[in-house]
């Protein structure tokens, strides 16, 4: 039945008249979004964080086993997993692909199964969560945890004891990015504390925070979506400039770099 149409119920003589339902207008390019963002409490979502973060905190105190980690770890990256193999996959195969994904990642533990397993769950979680929230509610969120990144890694430095301790219990929270191309096949084992210099790790929110940006912009239109991704790249480039040029290496927040930029790459598409 199509809307804008009149149907008919049993009854011959009744019928109800459906309005057509309003059409996204197509953007430059021609694209429409393919979905209607919800409305969300972003306060609901700040807090959410906050209580996860502590939590994991908490739990890396209490519990001395592996096992525990793994689990979230492995639960999260599936959930994420589906939202990608879910666009050309049914509900099951989707899950069934998740499920293979991280099998293979802890039975073939490389730096490059690792950072497959990561930018595959994290994209389906940011591209989900980011449909929820419109972009001014996303660039809020962007600002205020950016401001907690730098009082996390460089006051309290909590979010430093969370990726050491998490990757001690073999759930590493980062892409991890080798020096030398030659360490990339390489298992997990090859990254000690006197090696840490020759790898650079980019933690999962800040990938994933300029990601959920971009998703939740496309309703404005994929230009919007593209000027996001390129203004976080331009970021994380000038992270790697402010890295790279410490006399004593030591870990930087990298989302306010990377936020400042694609934030600025929505704004002057807004403009333009």
């Amino acid at each position: 039945m199509m809307t804008g149409e009149v149907a008919y119920t049993s009854e011959p003589v009744k019928s109800v008249y459906i309005p057509p339902q309003p059409v996204p207008e197509p953007d430059s390019l021609g694209l429409k979004p393919f979905y209607k963002p919800a409305e969300i409490d972003i306060f609901q979502f700040l807090l959410s964080f906050f209580i996860a973060t502590s939590l994991m905190l908490l739990f890396l105190k209490k519990f001395k086993g592996k096992f525990l980690f793994k689990f979230l770890f492995s639960g999260a990256i599936i959930f994420g997993a589906q939202g990608l193999f879910g666009l050309f996959l049914s509900k099951l195969y989707a899950f069934l692909a998740s499920v293979l994904l991280v099998i293979f990642r802890f039975m073939h533990p490389r730096i490059w199964t690792q950072n497959i397993i990561i930018i595959i769950g994290v994209s389906g979680i940011a591209a989900s969560l980011g449909a929820s929230v419109k972009p001014i509610f996303a660039i809020f969120i962007l600002i205020l945890l950016s401001v907690y990144d730098i009082i996390a890694v460089y006051k309290t430095r909590h979010m430093v004891k969370l990726f050491k301790g998490m990757a001690e219990k073999g759930a590493v929270l980062a892409l991890v990015i080798p020096k030398s191309f030659s360490l990339w096949k390489n298992k997990f084992s090859v990254i000690k504390d006197e090696n840490r210099s020759e790898f650079i790790f980019l933690g999962t929110g800040d990938i994933a925070l300029p990601l959920f940006f971009a998703a939740s912009a496309f309703t404005d239109g994929i230009k919007f979506s593209i000027a996001i991704i390129l203004g976080a790249i331009i970021g994380l480039i000038a992270d790697h400039i402010i890295f790279v040029a410490q006399k004593e290496k030591r870990a930087i927040p990298a989302l306010p770099m990377i936020a400042f930029f694609s934030i600025a790459g929505y704004i002057i598409i807004l403009l333009i």
